[in-house]
């Protein structure tokens, strides 16, 4: 499993453009193959930063994703952005849930 972290600083300014581009493409990226899940935020403590969480199956399918238009099209959005968006590659193992809570505090 692959986790992808994007985080934009958004400028009041551009805030609902970038929003309205990404409402369209996550249901798109949704349904690329491969794709886990796509997920916009925002942080309830800053509200020029926005949050986007992919999730992949796969390197191959991630590759993929990065030549699709539509990450064409996000990047194009990403690129009006004043300040660089941090972007975090994550590939994970394994995963655990809530029972990892529950076996480490005893229970």
């Amino acid at each position: 499993m692959i986790n992808v972290i994007i985080k934009m600083i958004v400028s009041a300014d551009k805030r609902n453009e970038v929003l309205i581009t990404l409402k369209e493409l996550l249901d798109q990226i949704r349904y690329e193959r491969g794709c886990v899940s796509c997920h916009c935020y925002l942080d309830v403590e800053a509200e020029d930063v926005v949050i986007i969480v992919h999730e992949w199956k796969s390197d191959e399918a991630l590759a993929a994703h990065f030549r699709s238009s539509h990450f064409r099209v996000l990047r194009g959005a990403m690129e009006m952005l004043a300040i660089e968006p941090v972007i975090s590659i994550n590939t994970f193992v394994a995963t655990k849930g809530f029972e990892a809570i529950t076996a480490a505090q005893g229970g």
